[in-house]
């Protein structure tokens, strides 16, 4: 898709890291291919992060808590890895339709983690503070809950679903596929990913052509059991063979995590918040 995501990581890989081109992109992707509609309070943990540009440009996201939310490092940075600034970010949720007039939660404060790698993708995690409380329905299934974070190893072949958002209308719907548990070393071993598949990394999905998420829903949750294990961070291949989604794999950083719910500090718009590579 010629878009926000686009740009960034176009200016953000170089020749020795994933190779991703503006051109792959089409700005009629439905970010998740093959996909099947959520109902209400099957995956409502899921939000939309809607970013500056372009008009209706969103990353994946989910809950964490009455005024936190967990999304992808890359979603949150200008292309010199710079932070853009919390007013420019804002929170679509409680919905399985987006409709971008409607009103949205604002963010006040993002904490990208500091050792976020922009070539390798490696540590692709930021918690974003809203400006107001995010507030669960007292209703049957409703579709606005807290995440359940999974702090087990998800085993090779685990049944999973990546949840998203598809964009095959002008109110993209929240979908969800399958995506089990691949083995790290066999999916390390895909020539997409050149060998570049860490121990706080877990691969999902299959490796023949078939349902697939898309870069758009970049900082999704990855399901297993009703927990989320992993934010989408890389491997963005929509559906074709040879190239499952890549996740951050949560267990990794929940001491991290519960550290961002008390910070006091904000951020400025503009710093650098990751080591120069």
């Amino acid at each position: 898709m010629k878009s926000t995501f686009a740009i960034l990581l176009l200016a953000l890989v170089a020749s020795n890291s994933y190779a991703l081109n503006r051109d792959d992109y089409d700005p009629f992707e439905p970010f998740i291919a093959g996909g099947t509609n959520a109902v209400l309070g099957q995956f409502p943990s899921i939000v939309a992060v809607g970013v500056p540009t372009p008009a209706n440009a969103f990353c994946g996201g989910v809950i964490l808590n009455a005024n936190h939310v967990l999304t992808a490092a890359l979603c949150v940075l200008t292309p010199q890895n710079t932070l853009l600034a919390p007013a420019q970010v804002t929170i679509m949720s409680g919905a399985l339709q987006l409709i971008f007039t409607a009103p949205r939660i604002g963010v006040s404060a993002i904490y990208v983690h500091p050792g976020y790698n922009p070539f390798t993708f490696a540590n692709n995690l930021a918690v974003l503070r809203t400006t107001s409380n995010f507030v669960p329905p007292e209703i049957a299934a409703p579709n606005l809950a807290f995440a359940i974070l999974g702090d087990e190893i998800p085993f090779d072949g685990l049944a999973c679903q990546a949840a998203g958002w598809n964009n095959a209308t002008a109110t993209p719907t929240q979908q969800f596929i399958a995506a089990p548990i691949m083995n790290r070393d066999t999916c390390a071993a895909l020539a997409v990913h050149f060998g570049r598949i860490e121990e706080s990394m877990v691969c999902a999905g299959v490796i023949t052509q078939g349902p697939g998420v898309c870069a758009s829903n970049m900082g999704t949750g990855l399901f297993c059991d009703g927990r989320v294990v992993g934010i989408l961070s890389t491997g963005f291949g929509c559906g074709t063979a040879n190239n499952p989604g890549v996740y951050t794999q949560l267990r990794f950083y929940l001491p991290w995590l519960q550290q961002q719910y008390q910070r006091q500090d904000i951020p400025p718009a503009g710093s650098s918040p990751i080591p120069t590579w």
